[in-house]
């Protein structure tokens, strides 16, 4: 039995270090790379937001920053790359101890497996740094917290300090704040104790984004933090167009779970009270979760790491009520319980035949791109001094990573510089007149949906919005094209 007990944690700690590797040699995804370059950035002295352009909450950026000053003899995506292991190992060990309390051995291992292999498959993680698969450990400790403690004001503070941690760390895990939230307060004891509670969540949730915003402002970067997380999401969200197709796929994804969980559901309906905090918080999390994604207009698959731990619960709780029906010695039971499983077995071979197409499909996209970024940065490499920064028009910020160049300047992607409803002419004559004063010694032109001069990565109708003429006409009129690596090229400045 020891031995069972020991192979239990330790097979759950191989499996997340094999369903991340991919990332290790194909190196940081768009997202992942903003953030480790914001990381390194902020160690060399400079401020996120105000020299480095992302729409995400500063958290990320810290975290990379604090990994990398433990960690500085390491390549700082290898940092990134263990962070999400060690943070995703932990969640994932933590509910699987919350499943335990809960479930027969053989179902909560099985329900730990799924939402391993749902939030560190490269399909959803895509090789680790993502905010989620680092938000999604302090609310799975919550939840833990909930289901296994007495919550004094004491523990409701730190409690808090996790919530506010998660969404310092994404603003995706605002919902599962809101309701675990509201689960804490409860309990035993008078309503000044609830109301103690309540009032020590909010202290210990405000109290590191307040020292963040605070150092925000000292170093001069709160009011482009605000643009960027506030101004640009809401025009972000204004100009979104990606959500039905990527709903088909998710919903797909989920498929394996659609029965275990509507069981649940639908007991939890018909018995409410049957089921306590932790159940009601999970569903509840679920669904607000799923309506948020909606609001946003747009979803990608990394944000199904806050929803599968959640939805995973609930339908080990399904998963175990299917058991129990095949066990019965009610015929009329035991004939329903096979029904349900059946459908649980073609639900799960649908997402299985789904996700490893889409496995197959993510990782040879992401290997085929490696080769021009590898290229292109060995070439900037030799031909361009140390201190030399370069300018990535588009779509791979990982090629200031690889080429071990700093940026021009701020922008490093080209999402502020294409949304309608954010970016502007004025905007651009803004960045032109900085480029006349000090234009970038380097331009790389790599994959983008409004290109420099190449054909748009994606076609679409209507086109992608686009002001940047000027800075066309500024790059013909001062570089020359000196070198083309597949969908990379590269410009030099001459006069």
């Amino acid at each position: 039995m020891r031995a069972l007990g020991f192979a239990r944690p330790v097979s759950l700690v191989a499996l997340t270090a094999v369903l991340f590797s991919p990332g290790l040699w194909l190196g940081a995804q768009l997202d992942a790379a903003v953030f480790v370059l914001a990381g390194f950035r902020i160690r060399n002295g400079f401020m996120p937001y105000k020299d480095v352009w992302d729409h995400k909450p500063p958290g990320v950026y810290l975290l990379n920053a604090l990994g990398q000053t433990i960690l500085p003899w390491l390549d700082s995506w290898l940092v990134s790359w263990l962070l999400t292991v060690v943070f995703t190992v932990a969640a994932i060990l933590i509910l699987d101890a919350l499943l335990r309390r809960r479930f027969s051995p053989v179902v909560a291992f099985l329900s730990s497996l799924l939402c391993l292999t749902g939030i560190g498959g490269y399909l959803v993680a895509l090789g680790g740094g993502t905010t989620e698969s680092f938000a999604i450990l302090p609310l799975v400790v919550v939840l833990w917290a909930i289901a296994s403690l007495q919550i004094s004001w004491r523990v409701a503070i730190l409690m808090g300090c996790l919530l506010g941690v998660a969404c310092l760390l994404s603003l995706q895990a605002l919902p599962a704040a809101a309701v675990l939230f509201v689960a804490i307060v409860p309990g035993r004891g008078s309503a000044s104790g609830a109301v103690r509670r309540a009032l020590a969540v909010v202290v210990g949730g405000v109290a590191l984004p307040l020292a963040v915003a605070g150092w925000l402002a000292a170093g001069g970067a709160a009011a482009d933090a605000f643009d960027q997380i506030v101004t640009y999401n809401a025009a972000y969200r204004n100009a979104a167009t990606g959500l039905p197709g990527m709903v088909a796929v998710s919903v797909l994804f989920l498929s394996c779970l659609a029965v275990p969980t509507a069981i649940t559901a639908a007991r939890m309906v018909r018995r409410p009270r049957a089921f306590d905090r932790v159940d009601w918080s999970c569903l509840a999390w679920s669904v607000m979760y799923s309506v948020y994604i909606g609001y946003q207009g747009r979803i990608f698959l990394h944000y199904l790491i806050l929803l599968i731990p959640p939805i995973v619960f609930l339908a080990g709780s399904g998963m175990g009520w299917l058991v129990e029906g095949l066990k019965s010695s009610h015929l009329r039971v035991k004939r329903r319980a096979i029904g349900l499983v059946t459908a649980t077995a073609v639900t799960f071979s649908i997402s299985a035949v789904v996700a490893s197409q889409f496995i197959g499909m993510t990782i040879e996209t992401a290997s085929e791109a490696r080769v021009p970024q590898g290229d292109t940065a060995a070439w900037v490499k030799t031909n361009t001094p140390t201190a030399a920064t370069v300018f990535v028009w588009g779509s791979d910020p990982g090629l200031y990573l690889v080429s071990e160049r700093n940026p021009y300047d701020r922008y490093v992607y080209e999402f502020p510089l294409i949304t309608a409803g954010y970016w502007s002419p004025d905007r651009t004559a803004t960045l032109l007149l900085a480029w006349r004063a000090s234009p970038p010694p380097v331009i790389v032109e790599s994959p983008a949906s409004v290109p420099m001069f190449r054909a748009p990565q994606n076609s679409t109708d209507p086109p992608p919005y686009d002001t940047l003429a000027p800075l066309r006409d500024f790059v013909r009129n001062h570089y020359r094209l000196v070198a083309t690596f597949g969908d990379h090229d590269i410009y030099l400045l001459v006069s």
